[in-house]
């Protein structure tokens, strides 16, 4: 900085040329006038300011006779500047470090300039010598209105860094050009899309995780640079390279649930399914009930067939068979079958598919329940008298096969009509009214069936389940988990119980759907939990109840059939209570997880469906009233959907007419309308 000792401080720096930052660009003024321990300052670019003499990067006192016309002082302002650029561009700061770094101490800039120009410094030499050493990264360092040279290993790798940094800009600004002919239409070649494939995977990064992507900032600035700024034009551009469907099933991937199954666990899948095969041929320690008219009743989509049933008359008895398909039979938990089982923990179901906790070949092939095939089970054989006493029971492995496999609506037509139907409906119901007077919750809600096919059609299907077909099925495996708890509950076998506390609020028992009142039985209900105590079960009414109908498609039923295949064989368990609580608090992270995500998926496409009906008008009923809005049930869709108090007064229970007004499935949004 070049200064000089005056008496009078107005004299010393009135017309003084200053150069200073203002929204970091540097910026030439000239001094008008003191005011006391500030400045005003006329910049270039024709403005005032005040500015305190800490903020003068560098002075040249006496350049400019303020007396002069604003114009004209402007006018030397800018002369003043092109001439510093000149001499600027002169300056080799390379050449000059080469001449000082053997002795790294901080020079001035008059000095530096000097060993440039070789010539009279003036202010216009040291300020560009300032200019440059200021804008330098990689040769000098900066020490108050000093600079001193870096050493040489510093200079070299922040010459890598800027190399580097340079490439970097290239590469991003390519990026943005690929991106934005996208975003305005361009379809990109095959080759085209593998060179992009970093900034493909930078996008999709940002879509799944926002400001929590590791390189959210770069995203935004490739998107800014593209001028692609609409909230939702990272997900378009990835759908728009074919990258993602229009319909891409985000939470999936945002969550990082598996969906494809290693090579080598599908190469033990194809082992296994050679071991049932030979299982088919070799009774063992199984019990021969081939000779049973077993039946699966389930969806006529239903693939991973895991349950069927059975039902004999005999001496004035119904001996109910209860039959599990068996996977402990062939899946050995240090198999990276059981594995990838775990990490899964449940079948995904989606309205256009689902993702398996097991291989297909086995789930729905090999260990499938399929109708005229034998297959290993586990069975629970229940004699029951006609009034629905249970007179004995037994778990046993089995060999089983399916004489029929039956749709509910299949199993409804024959139900009176069909004798071993007609009797296994009448033990069901007797059961169920058993549940009921030990405390039993009803709750006849209608269940929703969503269905996508692959051109992307929505069906949507309310099913009762208080048909007889549901009835049936439903008791009977009530009957087979509550049977299965209470035996491991009294060897002490450890085993997943599951229990759910009393009510906090009882109602009246219904068993035709009322939408108010199962709405509050609902919300009154106390979540169900999963543990290793047996506890009771207050909405089935049982004492003892666990999960091990379902074993194909829920780990933990899985685990409960290890527990008993290990009991029945050698007298104890095969995990121990330490063992099965670590599986247990791994497992419980990871059916929250699929829960999730089956929930989202369901209401996604339900939105699809009613965004494809908008301005339609759909029956309501009111449930709730809330101080700003009232909560609606559409029963068309079973949909609950929030309408804003307003004009008419409304009360639970009422039916009224509301119009689908604004539908969008990838925030959640849905609004309705009141019809008057």
């Amino acid at each position: 900085m070049t200064t000089s000792t005056k008496t009078d401080p107005k004299a010393q720096w009135r017309g003084a040329v200053v150069e200073f930052f203002i929204d970091k660009k540097l910026t030439l003024g000239v001094c008008l006038e003191a005011k006391g321990e500030r400045f005003l300052v006329l910049t270039e670019a024709d403005r005032e300011i005040n500015l305190p003499e800490s903020r003068f990067l560098h002075i040249a006192p006496h350049a400019l006779n303020v007396q002069k016309g604003r114009d004209l002082l402007i006018q030397s302002l800018q002369e003043i500047a092109k001439r510093r650029e000149e001499l600027r561009a002169r300056i080799d700061l390379g050449d000059v470090w080469e001449l000082v770094w053997a002795e790294p101490e901080a020079y001035d800039c008059a000095f530096l300039a000097g060993l440039v120009f070789g010539e009279e410094v003036t202010p216009d030499h040291t300020a560009a010598m300032y200019r440059a050493c200021w804008d330098d990264t990689i040769h000098f360092s900066r020490k108050g209105n000093t600079f001193a040279p870096n050493p040489p290993e510093t200079v070299e790798q922040l010459l890598h860094q800027k190399i580097r940094k340079a490439e970097r800009e290239h590469e991003i600004t390519v990026a943005a050009t690929f991106v934005k002919s996208i975003w305005e239409g361009y379809t990109p070649t095959s080759t085209e899309l593998a060179s992009q494939e970093t900034w493909i995977e930078l996008l999709k990064e940002y879509v799944l995780h926002d400001t929590e992507a590791p390189r959210y900032r770069l995203a935004r600035d490739l998107l800014h640079r593209a001028d692609a700024t609409a909230a939702d034009a990272p997900f378009k551009l990835l759908v728009c390279l074919g990258i993602w469907d229009e319909d891409e099933n985000l939470l999936l991937l945002r969550l990082g649930v598996p969906t494809i199954f290693r090579p080598e666990a599908l190469q033990e899948a194809h082992a296994a399914r050679e071991m049932i095969e030979r299982q088919a041929t070799n009774i063992g320690r199984r019990r021969d009930l081939t000779a049973l008219h077993a039946m699966s009743i389930d969806s006529e989509l239903t693939h991973d067939i895991d349950d069927a049933l059975s039902c004999e008359l005999t001496d004035g008895l119904i001996t109910v068979g209860i039959h599990i398909a068996d996977p402990a039979s062939v899946i050995q938990p240090d198999m990276l079958l059981d594995r990838e089982a775990c990490e899964r923990v449940t079948s995904i179901y989606f309205p256009e598919g689902k993702i398996p906790m097991l291989p297909p070949l086995l789930s729905e092939e090999a260990l499938s329940l399929v109708a005229g095939e034998v297959r290993p089970a586990m069975s629970v054989l229940v004699t029951l008298t006609p009034e629905g006493e249970i007179v004995e029971h037994q778990i046993t492995p089995s060999l089983i096969r399916v004489a029929e496999r039956l749709t509910y609506d299949d199993a409804d037509a024959r139900i009176g009509q069909e004798l071993r139907l007609t009797q296994g409906f009448e033990v069901a119901q007797r059961l169920r009214q058993s549940r009921f007077d030990s405390g039993a919750i009803a709750l006849p809600i209608p269940q929703v069936d969503l269905f996508v096919d692959r051109d992307k059609h929505i069906t949507v299907r309310v099913i009762d389940r208080e048909a007889p077909s549901q009835i049936l099925v439903s008791e009977f495996m009530i009957l087979a988990n509550s049977l299965v708890g209470q035996f491991c509950a009294q060897r002490q076998i450890p085993i997943v119980y599951r229990g759910q506390a009393a009510p906090r609020e009882t109602f009246p028992t219904s068993l035709t759907y009322d939408p108010v009142l199962h709405y509050r039985q609902q919300r009154a209900m106390n979540p169900a939990r999963i543990g290793l105590e047996p506890t009771r079960h207050s909405s089935l009414g049982v004492d003892v109840y666990t999960t091990f109908t379902s074993p194909l498609r829920r780990y933990v039923d899985l685990l409960s059939h290890r527990q008993l295949h290990a009991y029945l064989e050698h007298g104890e368990p095969l995990y121990n209570e330490a063992q099965l609580k670590t599986i247990v608090a791994e497992v419980e992270a990871a059916l929250s997880r699929a829960g999730t995500v089956e929930h989202d998926r369901r209401r996604y496409w339900l939105l699809r469906y009613l965004g494809e009906r908008l301005g339609e008008v759909f029956t309501g009923i009111v449930l709730d009233r809330f101080p700003r809005n009232y909560l609606i049930l559409l029963p068309d869709v079973m949909q609950e959907i929030d309408l804003p108090v307003g004009g008419k007064e409304l009360a639970p229970g009422d039916h009224v007419k509301v119009r689908i007004e604004t539908v969008q499935p990838r925030t959640g949004t849905l609004k309705i309308s009141l019809v008057a």
